[in-house]
């Protein structure tokens, strides 16, 4: 096993995702009819409430900041002005985002979904993810610490869905995870599997929350008092999008506080080297 680090922590990023108990057909592009695993355990008018808490505080920051750059932009030096686009832009992937699961969780309730399905690499996902995440885990002195097995098998998988898969996990793990901490990334083998795992040093999980976890807008009543704001849709959406691959996802207890979440993907066979995208460090 190596531990990897990506190249491009900084680069600006993209996304979408969305998907909840649906079966596959095996063409590259496939029409799913999909069937809600649960009814929204709220009322519509408190989900659009949530929503709109979610979105009143990034929006009324970017509104000021930019205001202030359009009124003072030529006296602030340039390590103000960076420090002020730095800001904004970590809001704007955080609001992207948000709105990308909303569109998901819609698309589910909808019924339909469409995959783009294709032999890849997880290594290049996990780095075009990395560019993603990057700017919103150093916001919390967090960093992500992935170990990658070697020779590892490609998936084939819809690179933009399983790419919102892996962002989902790991702002979830950032989210509940103490700051100036680790988040811990291992690609492995499993059988005829690729194992994907995502650890933090948050609160973890009990046995009796862990099957309810990925059900739409469930929020676990040891988090209730951590101030830990969310609508509720990210775990959900990474269950439909990974089963829609014909995956599984699980969480468990992390040995030393924590929890980690995993899915696992079926493989094509053919394995990749672990140096495509990422430096290693031994």
């Amino acid at each position: 096993m190596r531990m990897i680090r990506s190249l491009n922590m900084q680069e600006t990023g993209r996304r979408s995702a969305t998907r909840m108990g649906v079966t596959v057909a095996a063409s590259p592009e496939t029409d799913l009819s999909l069937t809600q695993d649960k009814a929204a355990p709220h009322h519509e008018l408190t989900v659009l409430a949530t929503v709109a808490h979610e979105l009143r505080g990034p929006l009324t920051a970017l509104a000021t900041s930019s205001e202030l750059l359009a009124e003072d932009f030529l006296h602030l030096d340039p390590e103000q002005v960076k420090s002020m686009l730095g800001a904004m832009h970590r809001r704007t992937l955080w609001l992207q985002g948000l709105v990308e699961n909303l569109l998901a969780a819609a698309t589910i309730r909808e019924g339909r979904l469409q995959l783009h399905r294709q032999s890849l690499s997880l290594i290049d996902v996990m780095a075009d993810v990395e560019a993603v995440v990057g700017p919103l885990l150093e916001q919390r002195g967090q960093r992500l610490r992935v170990r990658v097995a070697n020779a590892l098998p490609e998936v084939i998988a819809d690179s933009r869905r399983l790419g919102q898969v892996l962002i989902n996990l790991i702002l979830n793990a950032s989210k509940f995870g103490a700051p100036n901490t680790c988040i811990d990334v291992t690609i492995s083998i499993r059988g005829g599997s690729v194992r994907v795992a995502v650890a933090d040093r948050g609160p973890g999980v009990s046995s009796e929350q862990a099957p309810r976890l990925f059900e739409p807008y469930y929020r676990a009543p040891a988090t209730a008092g951590l101030g830990k704001d969310g609508v509720g849709l990210g775990l959900s959406i990474v269950k439909s999008i990974v089963e829609a691959h014909n995956g599984q996802v699980g969480v468990e207890s992390r040995r030393g506080g924590g929890a980690r979440f995993w899915l696992a993907l079926p493989t094509v066979g053919r394995s990749v080297s672990t140096k495509s995208h990422l430096s290693i460090v031994s």
